[in-house]
């Protein structure tokens, strides 16, 4: 199990298409998944388990052509149907892979996120959800997103649509440990990175995606 601390700065995006063109500028780009999140949680209890499934769909940067970086949930079509992706992406799909992850969250003055984090892979969800099930946990909350990420130095850079709410770019870091001055340097980096990115501050979004789906699926 990898435990770290990720110190997250998360932005909205209305223009993704500038942004990939800067970005292929600067940024070492990584690849594009879809990533499947199930937030598993149990009456009274205030933790939360995520189970992930992420498969990747294309990895070289010769094969990411801007002018097709069109979301292909951009209207009404939703995420239901996957095959609506395959004429979208150049390459094989991949492997599936699971990721079970326990986080301690919470935003720090600046509107960043800092959350203490626990990951593991699992060869098979089955049989983790069927525990989960057993010991009184349901599913809480669905959340699809479609991610381009790119590198510079150890900062991860991440383009990310969910249909439900549009586009987003997320900055992380993450450190074995972080103290608060350790947090106050991270904070001012991806504030650096963010204009570095062409997006003003006043696009930084404080709310945890939960909260935005939530508000979202009440017509907030």
């Amino acid at each position: 199990m990898e435990s770290m601390v990720e110190i997250e700065l998360k932005a909205r995006v209305a223009d993704p298409r500038s942004l990939v063109q800067n970005l292929e500028l600067w940024a070492d780009f990584k690849g594009c998944r879809l990533k499947d999140d199930l937030y598993w949680g149990a009456p009274q209890r205030q933790v939360q388990l995520r189970v992930r499934r992420e498969r990747l769909l294309f990895t070289l940067s010769e094969v990411f052509e801007t002018e097709e970086w069109l979301w292909p949930f951009a209207g009404d079509q939703g995420m239901g149907d996957r095959e609506l992706l395959r004429p979208l992406v150049r390459g094989p799909w991949g492997t599936e892979k699971i990721f079970a992850t326990y986080k301690k969250k919470q935003v720090v003055e600046d509107s960043c996120e800092v959350n203490q984090e626990q990951e593991f892979q699992v060869d098979r969800g089955e049989p983790l959800e069927a525990f989960l099930q057993d010991a009184g946990f349901s599913v809480v909350l669905r959340k699809e997103k479609l991610v381009a990420t790119w590198r510079w130095g150890d900062c991860s850079i991440e383009l990310c649509h969910i249909p439900e709410l549009g586009d987003y770019l997320e900055l992380e870091l993450l450190r074995d440990s972080a103290d608060q001055q350790e947090v106050a340097v991270c904070q001012q980096w991806l504030r650096e990175v963010l204009e570095r990115c062409g997006i003003g501050e006043e696009a930084i979004e404080p709310r945890f995606y939960c909260q935005l789906l939530e508000d979202a699926r009440r017509g907030g």
